[in-house]
Formats: structure tokens, sequence, C-alpha cells
């Protein structure tokens, strides 16, 4: 089994994101018009699903970028889903009312690709310039420590016999379909592989099957460390980020695990339907987010990457953006199928 070494978060993401800022064609943001102005206009609406990272966001993007240009911005919930975005960007009747997203970069891609986020100038780390990475961050095992101190694998998480109780897992297929075939013993590297074949995603959803009676699904980083949080699962795949920023954590002692755990990347799209000006508005605040002084900042205040235990390095699998673009819809279709009891 291969066991690829994370790469530095803060090196990989000011790297990646160097490359965005010389690769995106806009402007520099709008010279201060103090704050004052701020309240007499229109807000651009920064729209996500990681309700976690909105703190950090904040201080090191938007309210600076409020006191440089006399723009306000607000955050809306997001729930990562095409048909929300149409509804507020390309479809909507008076024009989009949201400006950037940020979301999973196989979410941006599918975007781009129908249209709903503006393609942007390509780099070497984004050639089709679907998106500008914001973060990189990780699916982790998450588990109640006072059933065991030990961390559990993602076999332990199917042993419902030794380790009674309820499971929480993903409500999309992203990551729990990875995650079924890992306890099922498929090793990492060959997890898409096995994906890409009919017999690979019947294993899969076998292997889902199993555990279907003690599953609580979530659908936000937020409901994953709420549901942990509670005590109402014994374990839980989680954003181990979204767990260790919860201002509930502490009310149980919930430990993370980084092996076997799944990397993802996070990344800004602009949202497409704006009017030119609104557009320009939008532009020059993603301009001003990827700036290295501003990353600095966020990534010196914000860590996106579990630890991994002392003398046990952690085996992670880079979840495959390109994978998840071209399969998304079908295994979409075919999780609900199951999700409703008929597959």
């Amino acid at each position: 089994m291969s066991k690829p070494v994370p790469r530095s978060p803060v090196r990989c993401l000011l790297s990646c994101l160097l490359a965005a800022v010389a690769s995106l064609s806009v402007a520099q943001a709008a010279p201060a018009h103090g704050v004052t102005r701020a309240r007499h206009r229109s807000a651009l609406v920064v729209a996500g699903a990681e309700s976690h990272l909105e703190q950090a966001q904040d201080a090191a993007f938007f309210q600076p970028f409020v006191r440089a240009s006399g723009q306000p911005v607000t955050h809306r919930t997001w729930d990562g889903s095409l048909p929300e975005l149409d509804r507020h960007g390309l479809h909507a009747p008076t024009g989009a009312t949201w400006s950037l997203v940020f979301a999973e970069d196989s979410t941006i891609r599918a975007a781009c690709m129908a249209g709903l986020v503006v393609h942007l100038a390509g780099s070497a780390t984004n050639p089709d310039g679907c998106g500008v990475p914001g973060l990189t961050t990780q699916v982790v095992v998450a588990w109640d420590r006072t059933w065991r101190q030990v961390a559990p694998r993602w076999g332990d998480f199917w042993d419902v016999v030794r380790f009674p109780g309820k499971r929480g897992l993903r409500r999309d297929p992203r990551t729990t379909l990875e995650i079924a075939l890992m306890a099922d013993g498929v090793p990492p590297q060959d997890i898409y592989a096995q994906l890409a074949t009919d017999a690979g995603v019947d294993r899969a959803f076998r292997k889902l099957s199993q555990l279907r009676p003690y599953i609580t699904w979530w659908s936000t980083p937020a409901e994953a460390a709420s549901i942990l949080a509670r005590g109402q699962v014994l374990m839980s795949s989680a954003p181990g980020d979204a767990v260790m920023a919860s201002p509930v954590h502490g009310r149980q002692d919930i430990g993370v695990s980084a092996d076997m755990a799944l990397s993802y990347g996070l990344s800004w799209g602009v949202v497409a339907g704006q009017v030119a000006g609104r557009l320009g508005q939008s532009r020059d605040l993603l301009h001003f987010i990827v700036q290295p002084d501003r990353q600095a900042a966020f990534a010196a205040s914000y860590s996106a990457i579990v630890p991994p235990d002392a003398g046990q390095p952690a085996r992670v699998l880079p979840m495959d953006p390109q994978f998840w673009q071209a399969h998304y819809t079908s295994l979409s279709h075919r999780f609900d199928i199951w999700l409703r009891g008929a597959g």
C-alpha cells in the first residue's frame, strides 16, 4: 500500500495561488473610499457550505477588502447544489445575486462545465480555468474518545458487533463510496480504478448496504461536527478541520485520525450571470483574496490539516476531481436510488 506524504499545506496553498494570481486577468481592488460609504453600496455576496471557515475568511479577506475598497461583503449559506447556484446566478430573474462561491473542487468544476461559474485564465495548476484553488483539507475518521483511545480504522467503522452504535456518513457519493471500498479492503491507490468499473461500484454499494441501519447522514461540515459533539454517533467520517473548529467541540472528547483520510481541495468561483459592473467588482474581490499577504494571513490563523499520530505516518488518499467531474451525475443517481431503498 502506498503511503503518500502530505505536502506542507501552507507551501502548497501559496504556490497554487501565486500561479493563479499570474493567470487571473482582473483589475486591482478599487481605491479606498472610506468604510462609511460601504453602507450605500450593494454588498457582494459570497456563498459557501463551509460555515466553519467564515470567521477566518472574514478576518483575512473580507474585512480588509471592505476597508480598502469601501465595498461591503456578506456571507450566504450554500448547500453546494448546482440548481441553487443557478437560481442565484445565471438564471436569476434580474441578474445574478451571488458574486463568488467557495466549494469543493469537484463542485466548482461541475459548475464551470455547466457555465454557472466564469472560466478564468488557465494556469499550470489549473489548466482549464475552473475556479481558483483556495484550501486543501481532509475527510477523516472521527470518534468518541470516551469509547476508546485508539483510533478506529474504516474496517472498525463497519464492525457493529464489536463496536455497536451509530455511524455518521456524508449524504453524497463523494467520499462515501471511497470509504466503503477502503473498509472492504481496497488499497487507496486502487480506489478510483475500482469505482470506474460497474463491478467496483456494485462492491461499494454492497458494503454500504451492510451498514445502512446504523447510518446517521450529514450534508455539511457543520452537521458532521454537530452529530459528533452531541453524541449522536459513535464515530463518523467528517472534515477534520470542521470538527476541530466546532464551537461545541470539547463537550465531548472527540478524536480525529488522519490515517486513511481523503484529502480534497476547495476552490473559489466567480458566479456567471452578473451584470458587467458587478462582475468586475467580484473579480476585484477574488484578486484581493488570492494575494500572497492575504493568503499568509489566512494560513497563519487557520489549519485545515489534521496532524498525524506521533510515530505513525498517515496514509492519505487524494480525491480525484476529474473522476468526479466525469462520474458524479451517474453515481449521484445511483446513490439516490440506493437511499430510497431501491438499489
